[in-house]
């Protein structure tokens, strides 16, 4: 779990302070180790600001996601294995699935059925069976 700047400060002074690490950790509620990391990164970067996530690079590039948007916008009733089979697309169907989530794209296929002459069976929360 990340820590607040406020709190990587208050570490930075308490080690300024001739703090050890021990007693700095127990005062903020905090690992050694975190304390030992922060205290080193200030030395070596003169600054605690949090790093940033180094999550794997999207192998889609900004065209190739303009293209999605496109397609489905052209055709909303696509699958997603037809997206990616028909714009030749270097991702499997859970990630295209997260990039229109995260493009607002919603994901709706129309029935491809009719549907069947027969009414409601029951509605939510009525009883069905013997009447007992």
């Amino acid at each position: 779990m990340a820590i607040s700047v406020e709190r990587r400060e208050l570490i930075v002074e308490a080690k300024k302070r001739g703090g050890t690490e021990k007693e700095t950790a127990m005062w903020l509620g905090v690992s050694t180790r975190t304390v030992r990391r922060v205290w080193k990164q200030f030395l070596t970067e003169g600054h605690v600001s949090p790093k940033k996530s180094k999550g794997r690079p999207s192998r889609l590039t900004q065209e190739d996601v303009e293209r999605i948007a496109a397609e489905v916008k052209r055709s909303p009733d696509s699958t997603l294995a037809e997206l990616i089979d028909c714009l030749s697309l270097p991702i499997r169907k859970s990630q295209l699935h997260r990039l229109l989530g995260k493009l607002g794209l919603t994901f709706k296929k129309k029935r491809s059925t009719q549907k069947t002459s027969l009414g409601k069976m029951s509605s939510k929360g009525e009883k069905t069976g013997g009447g007992r």
